[in-house]
């Protein structure tokens, strides 16, 4: 795409410079280390580093298109063209889904969002649509895949420029589906800014990360720009969709804000479109019965928990309602599911005890997930929790609560780092444990995870429970700036084969 044809579709930007506006872009970045020949590089003022900064050095590594909000000194010397726009943020999300022709267009886009069941969520519609011989890509905390290819997540939700160059490369190798996680930062920063979703799903919202939103009020908003992003347009001759759990009050709040077509689900309210209920557990599988369009069906899926009964019942309303497939069609492939990564995983290596590995990092989650446990413990069988919180610029109001959650169910902790940054390890945990210092309830606070992961395993005797939270499938544990590659089920696996040796 030559210059001039990127930059037409701006109302507002003032050029400077024009002999390269026929020159073709090689591709669009806002990334310093990733300019090449030809590249537009667009100038973002970051939390670190402002690309204004960089503008003489991009063009020496070959840029000729540079979008800007701060026209430098003397542009008319430089060997580019520039370009001034009120907002470069803003700008990035405009050209990208220009440079890649509107990608998100060609497929079906479901977006998840909520504080909880986002990934396993999106994962089993994924996982579902596959199974009826779909091709899909994904986007979201696991990863980020195309297809069979796979690529490490940096942020649930990536910024505007990777967001559309993922949808991009979805289209060229003949994706159909792109099933999404919407993080409530991505809302409010813009990153999903002209991604055209089709069918946007609820799940709940519960504290967290009110260190950006602040209040639960400015959270549940970010959330729900994501039903508003839905539009009033009709996509293959049919109103865009809305999912809503209908068991979480905020789901009045993303309902107000859309014109979309709402269905809803439930585990509480018979009166739902999709309403589960006779649930039960046995050997880490949950059968139940769902009530939809005045028939009923039994289901079983390979995961615990009530609330993955909640996560099911958005999906399979995905596929009957958006995709309109079949009841035996659904049925079917739900017996080809085989789980989440890191969602109440279950890690059996032969060993005596029984070993959980689950993402639950905030209060709600980790309270569903370790009543979940304690309902079918045994009184001869001891429940061991091991986790820790992140650290840096996060919400360490969560800590207390998370602290008071663990004194409450297990029956021995082992705090440890999730990932700390730049904050003291024991900074963190004496914050979790906050006035539970005198409980007879015993601890311990082991800073490296993997050394504490081996002490949790050491511990457990037969028949015991050993939960593992906070980290699920995240593939790395952020300590200082770097981020450090971590395999929690991996280094779970290892613990337990060298206890049995």
């Amino acid at each position: 795409m030559e210059q001039k044809e990127l930059i037409n579709v701006l109302y507002d930007a003032h050029v400077i410079n024009t002999k390269y506006l026929e020159t073709e872009v090689s591709s669009l970045v806002n990334d310093t280390r990733k300019v090449e020949n030809n590249s537009c590089f667009i100038a973002i003022k970051g939390e670190n580093f402002d690309g204004h900064q960089a503008i003489e050095d991009v063009i020496n590594k070959g840029a000729k298109l540079i979008i800007v909000e701060d026209v430098p000194q003397n542009p008319e010397l430089l060997d580019a063209t520039i370009v001034q726009v009120t907002s470069t943020f803003r700008t990035q999300a405009i050209l990208a889904n220009q440079y890649y022709n509107e990608p998100s267009t060609q497929l079906n886009v479901v977006a998840v969002t909520g504080t909880n069941g986002k990934t396993t969520t999106s994962n089993m519609i994924s996982q579902l649509l596959e199974s009826l011989n779909r091709k899909t890509g994904v986007i979201g905390t696991l990863h980020y895949k195309v297809g069979e290819t796979y690529y490490p997540a940096v942020n649930t939700t990536p910024n505007a420029l990777e967001m559309q160059r993922l949808f991009n490369e979805m289209v060229e190798t003949d994706c159909q589906d792109a099933i999404i996680e919407a993080s409530s930062h991505a809302l409010a920063l813009g990153r999903l800014s002209f991604t055209d979703i089709d069918c946007a799903i609820f799940t709940n919202l519960t504290r967290e990360h009110l260190d950006f939103h602040s209040t639960m009020e400015g959270y549940a908003n970010a959330k729900s720009l994501l039903f508003s992003h839905l539009g009033q347009s009709f996509h293959n001759h049919r109103p865009r969709l809305a999912i809503l759990n209908m068991d979480d009050p905020y789901h009045t709040t993303m309902a107000e804000v859309t014109s979309a077509d709402i269905v809803t689900y439930s585990l509480e309210h018979p009166q739902a479109t999709a309403y589960a209920h006779s649930i039960s557990e046995k050997n880490g599988k949950t059968e139940f019965i769902i009530d939809y369009n005045k028939e009923s069906f039994t289901v079983e899926i390979p995961m615990r928990g009530s609330y993955n009964v909640s996560n099911y019942l958005a999906a399979f309303l995905t596929l009957s309602k958006y995709y309109q497939y079949t009841i035996d069609d659904i049925l079917k492939a739900t017996q080809d599911f085989t789980g989440v990564t890191g969602r109440m995983q279950v890690v059996d290596e032969g060993q005596e005890f029984e070993v959980i590995v689950d993402f639950a990092h905030s209060p709600d989650a980790l309270e569903r997930v370790m009543q979940e446990l304690i309902e079918h413990k045994s009184k001869d069988q001891k429940l061991i929790a091991l986790m820790g919180h992140s650290g840096g610029n996060r919400d360490s109001g969560m800590r207390e609560p998370l602290g008071d959650i663990l004194f409450k169910y297990a029956d021995e902790i082992v705090f440890t780092a999730d990932n700390p940054r730049f904050e003291p390890v024991e900074k963190i945990v004496n914050e979790m444990i906050g006035l539970h210092h005198n409980d007879n309830k015993p601890y311990s606070i082991i800073k490296d995870r993997a050394v504490a992961v081996q002490q949790a395993i050491d511990i457990a005797q037969k028949n015991d429970i050993v939960l593992f939270a906070g980290k699920g499938g995240e593939p790395y544990q952020v300590i200082g700036n770097e981020n450090i590659p971590y395999d929690e089920v991996q280094t779970v696996i290892d613990a337990i084969h060298r206890k049995q040796l």
